[in-house]
């Protein structure tokens, strides 16, 4: 049986360079803690073309950006 986990990873606190905005702190990618808050929407299929970030001023990685990538700011439309 495959299960999803519960990682940092998937946590909504987590932003570029693998660090907790929540807990002020850098993790590593197996890291999970009481406090972890999972991206629902958050997926595989998860890109650019559907982060409500992509193209906007609130996008963090706006030169970087580009269709089939996905960062740790990603966030569902």
């Amino acid at each position: 049986m495959i299960k999803s986990v519960n990682t940092c990873l998937t946590c909504e606190n987590l932003v570029d360079s693998l660090k907790c905005i929540k807990h002020d702190i850098s993790v590593e990618i197996d890291n999970v803690c009481n406090d972890h808050n999972i991206k629902e929407s958050f997926s595989k299929m998860s890109d650019c073309l559907n982060c409500s970030n992509y193209q906007t001023e609130a996008c963090p990685n706006s030169e970087k950006s580009a269709p089939g990538m996905l960062c740790f700011s990603w966030s569902s439309n």
